[in-house]
This record gives structure tokens, sequence and C-alpha cells, in this order.
């Protein structure tokens, strides 16, 4: 599955990570350990799992789709849609685990830049590199994972060269102020 370029990415070092991820082998790894500081929004997928799913609550008065529909922080897209593709995406899962790997970026400092975009404007958050390891591309498969339980996932591991680390956390908590 190809992955949609961001934006502010390099167009030659995106396609030398795509090359990567073709050929790297698939192996698995503890979800848990994709759970970093700088992706709370893997949070609120996992609650908006238990509120939809569980709590049997209307998505649209979930945090998560709040979170979807904030144009601030450089991504558009459209809830309602957004919403239905994951909760299809759970039952699917559900019943026939995850087939498609997901992407993670394997990092050895011990402090990685991080960064999230408000009112048009980047900004940069030093985090610190517990796990080694960061989420590129398949966050509503981890919170799936996670709210399920599983033990252990599917994912292709890469040394990114043009990921941009997203730091959700850091902008939820000012988008909370």
């Amino acid at each position: 599955m190809k992955r949609e370029r961001q934006p502010q990415s390099n167009p030659f070092l995106w396609y030398i990570d795509n090359l990567q991820e073709k050929f790297s082998k698939i192996t698995f790894l503890d979800p848990k350990l994709l759970l970093t500081e700088n992706r709370h929004d893997i949070l609120l997928r996992v609650d908006f799992l238990t509120e939809v799913i569980i709590n049997k609550q209307d998505s649209s008065k979930t945090k998560y789709f709040k979170f979807i529909i904030d144009k601030d922080k450089g991504i558009s897209r459209d809830p309602t849609n957004v919403t239905s593709d994951f909760l299809n995406l759970y039952y699917d899962i559900k019943q026939n685990n995850i087939v498609s790997p997901i992407l993670v970026g394997k990092y050895d400092s011990s402090k990685i830049p991080t960064r999230y975009i408000f009112e048009n404007q980047k900004f940069w958050f030093d985090i610190e590199n517990k796990s080694g390891y960061q989420l590129m591309d398949g966050a509503h498969r981890l919170s799936v994972a996670l709210f399920l339980e599983i033990s252990s996932i599917p994912v292709k591991i890469i040394n990114s060269l043009a990921f941009e680390i997203p730091n959700y956390t850091q902008y939820i908590k000012k988008k909370e102020k």
C-alpha cells in the first residue's frame, strides 16, 4: 500500500523511504511499544472505540471526532467518513486480524525531534526516545490492536529519511488550553 506523501517532505527521500518499506520484511512487535509520548491521538482513537463500540455513543459526540474536524493541525479530512472507515476497520480487524503491516521508524538517538502544526506554523519539540520506535503509518490499525488487546502486530521497520515525526500530544495540549 502506497502512503500519501507529507507535503513538507523531500520527494526524493520519500521515494527512498517507500523503497525501504517495499523491501522490508514483516516482523512482529508488541503494539504498546508504539504508544509513544508524542502520539496522544492514539489514545483518542482507543477512547473513541470504547465510547462508540462499548458505550454506544454517537461518534460525532467524541473527542476524536472533534480532533478530526479541527483543521489547525494541517490535515483536513471529512470526520464522518473517517469515523465510518475507522469502525469498518475495527470490525475487519476483529474478524481477520491486522492484514496490512504497520509502518514503523527505528530511531537510535536518546531524543527525537517531533513537530506539530498549529495555525499554519510548525513547532518542534524534542521527546525522549524510550522504545526506539515511532509509528509512521497505521494509527487506526494500532489503535484497534490496543483496544482489542492484541499482543503482537505485523510491522515493517525502516530507517526513515523523510518522515517528520508528528507530535499530536503537544498539539492537543495547546488546543485544550
